[in-house]
């Protein structure tokens, strides 16, 4: 084998594994180390930017900082994302922007730092000639003299700007004939209070594990191991909901238990509650949005929904309704509440999505 393969080999594995590691957006924090740890295994740019959209984080970028992550050959888009999601920068002064310059962080970067947080510059004429002295180009004088809060544009669709009002926790409990038929129903509270349905969307896209994954589980012998997904084509649903803390009523036919025969071409026919079901944070891509439905390796294989899985919590209000809320926000994004019971109707899913529109961003 060529040195060219097998270093293409290792810089594959080296993501593989990296991505089998790196803590998932439901499960860890992301930090510096963990954003450098993944840029020094070569995990591709793109999956670390997604990463970050999608993680809590606890980014620390000060001007040392950012040196310290430019020395590790994190690239400026990667940069550019831990700014966005950061929201505590810290004041900026003249001898930040000279650490930043002097230690290699782009013009862009530098530009983008002191436009996104406050700034406390000494623009007198000393300043300036300590700032030329220091070979601080001019076009970053320019921005300390007229430094315009920027808007950070996320890279998540749905975070939209400004305080929405609580969701009214008072709310009287809708009588059975709020509801056309059983179905899981928003309730919309402004201006008044409606209860809109969520449309069934059926999908058979299914897909085992991508190129990239295909290859590296063959470098890695089948310990990197590849991940099962469900697709919908477009990038967003049709129903969409503005709503910090949203709340759902789901209503079932009369007062049988679930019918396994037919739960794939009736699903409200029986099944038993709330329960029964799963909410699901879905990922945008380029081709859609897809759900992670399982992972398995040379030594492990995992089914279900622990991927993107979103708590809820319920309340049986009769044998046919049930209260759907939450107990935090939910962060801005796609999602689809699907029948959790393992393969009963997998080759064709139905799930019910939304697209939750609010000012809450990232994964706890």
């Amino acid at each position: 084998m060529s040195s060219k393969k097998r270093n293409l080999f290792a810089m594959l594995a080296g993501m593989a594994l990296s991505l089998s590691l790196a803590p998932s957006g439901a499960q860890g924090i992301l930090s510096n180390d963990d954003v450098i740890a993944m840029v020094t295994a070569r995990v591709h740019k793109d999956i670390i930017v997604d990463k970050i959209k999608n993680t809590s984080s606890t980014f620390r970028m000060d001007p040392e900082d950012l040196v310290a992550l430019k020395k590790a050959r994190v690239t400026d888009p990667i940069m550019e994302e831990m700014l966005l999601v950061t929201d505590d920068l810290s004041v900026i002064r003249n001898e930040g922007v000279i650490t930043m310059h002097q230690g290699g962080v782009s013009r862009n970067i530098i530009i983008k730092r002191i436009q996104y947080s406050d700034n406390k510059f000494d623009l007198q004429t000393d300043a300036i000639i300590a700032l030329k002295t220091a070979k601080v180009p001019d076009q970053i004088v320019s921005v300390m003299m007229n430094p315009k809060r920027a808007v950070k544009l996320s890279g998540n669709s749905n975070l939209i700007a400004g305080e929405l009002p609580p969701h009214p926790q008072d709310l009287p409990v809708p009588a059975r004939s709020r509801f056309q038929e059983p179905g899981i129903y928003y309730e919309e509270y402004t201006p008044k209070t409606n209860y809109l349905q969520l449309e069934p969307t059926t999908t058979n896209q299914r897909r085992e594990g991508t190129v990239g994954e295909g290859i590296t589980n063959q470098v890695t012998s089948g310990i990197s191991g590849t991940t099962e997904r469900i697709g919908l084509a477009n990038p967003s649903a049709n129903m969409v909901v503005k709503d910090n803390r949203p709340v759902f009523y789901f209503l079932f036919s009369g007062t049988t238990r679930k019918n396994q025969n037919e739960v794939g071409e009736s699903l409200f026919e029986g099944v038993a509650s709330p329960n029964d079901f799963v909410l699901i944070r879905a990922k945008v891509s380029g081709r859609g949005r897809e759900i992670i439905t399982g992972r398995s390796s040379a030594y492990s294989n995992e089914s279900g929904f622990g991927p993107g899985a979103v708590p809820f919590r319920f309340k049986k209000i009769s044998n046919q309704i049930y209260k759907v809320y939450f107990d935090e926000d939910v962060p801005a994004g796609e999602y689809a509440f699907l029948y959790n019971k393992g393969s009963e109707f997998w080759r064709n899913v139905k799930l019910f999505d939304f697209s939750l529109q609010n000012n809450t961003k990232n994964v706890k």
